[in-house]
């Protein structure tokens, strides 16, 4: 029988979002720990890209989404097994959470992300802003008519951040939806306020799907989409198998150290 109750208590609309730095040095004692974890499609992935400047990111990534998925299945991360759909979007195949316990991953350079909820289907992009100026004019290609007549209207130094709100919005829902390229970025919209923040969407079964922009900061761009309605949301920077602090929105995602002792922070675990 499919257990009800998520081992760590989470309500349909509550989305619980994880995030590590993957050029933490402190990372570096724990890679055995994290290549012990790995399952052997995993391990035989990691393989091929330790060599180069991604293996890091993905070994952590990896590391990251099994003890944070442990947190909500009684499981021990290495434990833990996944299936994809036809899409090859992935999702829980231990049977006492499979289609209870909903995720997402994102990594980008030097930052991975996991988003869990329970029910609604979820997705998440995290970008970089390592790329320059030019990065916008991808929006011809993906943005539809709606979104490029509003990022014109931006003034030059509004446009690369408001690409990537958009961009990051627009990932999120194609991964949420968990059916690939299947669904052409240009086919529905994003609207974004005056500040930036989302503000509607157009698209198929509007009303179904809540959006979030989860960080904007000078070195990334990270949001959500659920198909339900997102009533809150928490944030815990995390050093897998290490220390876990709980961060107030306006603290997620700045590169700061875990053992600061700010009142505004709560270490759990």
């Amino acid at each position: 029988m499919i257990s009800a109750v998520p081992k760590r208590p989470l309500q349909i609309g509550h989305i619980d979002v994880w995030y590590c730095f993957t050029d933490d040095h402190r990372l570096n004692s724990r890679v055995d720990q994290y290549e012990a974890m790995l399952s052997p499609a995993e391990l035989a992935q990691y393989q091929q890209l330790m060599h180069g400047s991604n293996g890091k990111d993905y070994l952590v990534s990896r590391a990251l989404l099994r003890t944070v998925l442990s947190e909500y299945c009684d499981l021990a991360p290495e434990k833990i097994s996944f299936c994809v759909n036809d899409f090859g979007k992935p999702e829980l195949n231990n049977s006492e959470a499979r289609g209870i316990i909903q995720f997402n991953t994102a990594h980008t350079s030097g930052l991975t992300v996991c988003v869990v909820t329970r029910d609604n289907d979820v997705g998440v992009d995290a970008e970089s802003h390592a790329e320059n100026q030019s990065v916008v004019n991808m929006a011809d290609d993906y943005f539809s008519a709606l979104e490029l007549q509003a990022l014109n209207s931006c003034s030059d130094d509004q446009k690369l951040d408001r690409f990537y709100r958009y961009w990051t919005l627009k990932e999120a829902y194609i991964k949420a939806r968990g059916e690939g390229l299947s669904i052409p970025l240009h086919d529905f919209s994003i609207v974004l306020d005056e500040e930036g923040g989302f503000d509607g969407f157009i698209g198929p079964e509007a009303d179904r799907w809540d959006f979030r922009v989860l960080c904007k900061n000078l070195n990334y761009t990270v949001a959500l989409a659920m198909g339900g309605k997102i009533e809150n949301v928490s944030y815990f920077h995390s050093l897998p198998l290490g220390q876990q602090v709980q961060l107030s929105p306006e603290d997620a995602f700045n590169h700061m150290p875990l053992n600061t002792n700010a009142q505004r922070h709560r270490m759990i675990g």
